[in-house]
């Protein structure tokens, strides 16, 4: 499930907050305006340090920008301050979540609890549980969560999101569709429905309105983590087989990343991989070392060589590595190891000169032709295999019981 940040709505006790900047605040916060938020809160607590309410809402605008450890700073000194303000302990258990390791998610959810404990009657408390549970794969208890949160204010938009959110974990896309419906029913500006039904319509093959979905979320909030966008975006593009727009923007997920920037037309290909289903990686780096290689043979004079050298490297080491597999090593054990290696070696350079010999009669090359190298070595080193596989064999016919020990 992606972090959407904090779902619970405004906390319950900012309504009757006086003045001007929390006014301004608590509207641009709603109206996904955070960084002018904080400014405002900022400003407010400058002059009234010990009001944990404008702190709070404050902590709330912190975490929709991102900064996860300073909304986690000042949601914590409420906590502190007064132990048993549930708006606290949520806004604390939202912040923890974001972070994702086991470690805070455990205490996450003992957050999330403690509010929970605090209003058992208040949906947003099990909103934010229920998000918990499902962060740490607990879709079973989640799902009663978000049930509960349904059933105490069937009207809570945030309570249907995290049910759609949960159902879309536990494989139940069009059930998440129709609760993230049901979320925008109630509140058509809420972003987060939209781009978690942006996913729950890929799996159902609405790949035009899952587009669509997406955009909307965006326009929604333009905060939103251009990753995120572009990822999903290039998901859809891939599921509609439009591979030159879905490269584009799994390329720009890479670069948008700020990691291995350098690698992104690479990684962009592994990313779409995914149309060739469990081979896709196979294919992939097999185009890549194909690209290479058709790059290396336009070096002037040695290229053509290279190439060969490089191939060939590669028929040995999958010939060789097959053996290996299937006989569980590529040489006997023993003193049957020296025997085997020569029997490896003769019949490789055997077969090579012979086929060497014969190319060279029927193409009459003036120099040694890259190709007809690249002919003899392949069956060369598939001779050599075959020696490998045969010798421990043909040693134990000819020799008996203790020639077969010798030569395995």
């Amino acid at each position: 499930m992606g972090r959407m940040g904090y779902r619970g709505g405004a906390t319950g006790n900012m309504g009757g907050i006086p003045g001007g900047d929390i006014n301004r605040a608590k509207l641009a916060l709603q109206s996904n305006r955070p960084d002018e938020a904080e400014r405002l809160l900022r400003k407010w607590l400058e002059r009234k340090p010990s009001d944990n309410a404008a702190r709070l809402l404050l902590a709330q605008a912190l975490l929709q920008m991102q900064q996860v450890d300073d909304a986690l700073t000042e949601a914590r000194r409420v906590t502190r301050e007064q132990s048993a303000n549930a708006d606290a302990f949520l806004i604390l258990s939202a912040a923890l979540a974001q972070k994702q390791s086991s470690r805070s998610l455990q205490e996450a959810e003992d957050a999330a609890r403690r509010a929970v404990q605090l209003q058992p009657k208040t949906a947003r408390a099990h909103v934010q549980l229920a998000e918990v549970l499902a962060a740490r794969r607990n879709l079973k208890d989640a799902r009663k969560e978000a049930d509960e949160a349904s059933r105490l204010e069937p009207r809570l938009p945030a309570a249907h999101l995290i049910r759609g959110m949960v159902l879309l974990a536990d494989n139940d896309p069009a059930e998440a569709i129709s609760a993230c419906e049901s979320a925008l029913r109630y509140d058509n500006s809420l972003f987060a429905a939209y781009f978690t039904m942006a996913n729950a319509l890929i799996e159902v093959r609405r790949y035009d309105d899952a587009l669509a979905a997406l955009d909307r979320a965006k326009t929604l909030n333009p905060m939103l983590p251009p990753a995120q966008i572009t990822a999903l975006r290039g998901r859809i593009y891939l599921k509609q087989r439009k591979l030159g727009p879905a490269y584009r923007e799994f390329v720009q997920t890479q670069r948008t990343s700020g990691r291995l920037v350098w690698l992104a037309p690479v990684t962009a290909a592994l990313s779409m991989a995914q149309v060739f289903g469990k081979y896709g990686p196979v294919v992939v780096i097999a185009v890549i070392v194909l690209a290479v290689l058709f790059g290396l043979s336009f070096i002037p004079f040695v290229g053509s060589w290279i190439v060969i050298i490089l191939l060939l490297a590669l028929l040995g080491v999958s010939f060789f590595g097959t053996l290996r597999q299937f006989q569980g090593s590529i040489l006997p054990e023993g003193s049957g190891r020296i025997p085997g290696l020569v029997a490896i070696v003769v019949a490789a350079v055997a077969v090579f000169a012979l086929v060497f010999w014969l190319g060279s009669l029927v193409f009459h090359p003036r120099e040694p032709n890259p190709v007809h190298v690249f002919i003899a070595g392949g069956l060369a080193l598939a001779a050599g295999t075959g020696a490998g596989y045969l010798w421990p064999r043909i040693a134990g016919r000819i020799g008996g019981p203790r020639a077969v020990a010798r030569a395995s």
